[in-house]
């Protein structure tokens, strides 16, 4: 499978997620089971050049799931996206905490 231009392919979220699942079975299958180091660093270029998050597919491949059970790691990547995005709500509070002031409290000389 080769990567389509990512400039000129839009993916909906259940075609990138069958193709994040896709890949991942194959590096597994590349990885794992044959022990292809040039299949596997294809397929990791692929993951790459298609912007997907590697710790997506590193979750997927280390999640304990029979790769061949598509159903399974359906669910273990859901439960990963709904902890992206939980984490993704809840960090713009650390950042815009202080609005541009600094962390610590400066000291400031009195004028009198």
């Amino acid at each position: 499978m080769s990567a389509p231009a990512n400039n000129c392919t839009r993916f909906n979220a259940g075609t990138h997620q069958a193709l994040v699942l896709l890949l991942s079975q194959q590096l597994a299958d590349a990885q794992f089971r044959r022990a292809d180091p040039h299949g596997a660093e294809r397929l990791w270029r692929e993951v790459a050049a298609l912007e997907i998050d590697p710790e997506r597919v590193i979750a997927l491949l280390y999640g304990g799931q029979d790769m061949d059970d598509r159903e399974a790691l359906r669910s273990l990547d859901e439960a990963w996206l709904d902890k992206q995005r939980a984490t993704q709500r809840r960090s713009w509070t650390l950042r815009k905490l202080h609005l541009g002031q600094p962390w610590l409290p400066q000291k400031r000389l009195n004028p009198a």
